[in-house]
């Protein structure tokens, strides 16, 4: 975990140990917008909020392009 100007910033192996997941489902759920992040060079970098949002359910998924 990272805070970069007060905002809690999590990266991929951060989200593998708290919710008990895989890398490979965590960096799916990414992808799909399950989990809302922002793809900083190679690394994933997920909002505390975005975070609260996935764990109670307020997410919703990407729009396919």
């Amino acid at each position: 975990m990272k805070i970069i100007n007060g905002t809690k910033l999590y990266e991929v192996e951060d989200l593998v140990k708290m919710l008990n997941l895989s890398r490979i489902t965590v960096q799916a759920y990414l992808r799909a917008g399950r989990i809302r992040g922002v793809k900083i060079g190679k690394r994933w970098h997920v909002t505390e909020k975005n975070l609260k949002d996935f764990l109670s359910g307020n997410t919703e998924r990407r729009k396919s392009e």
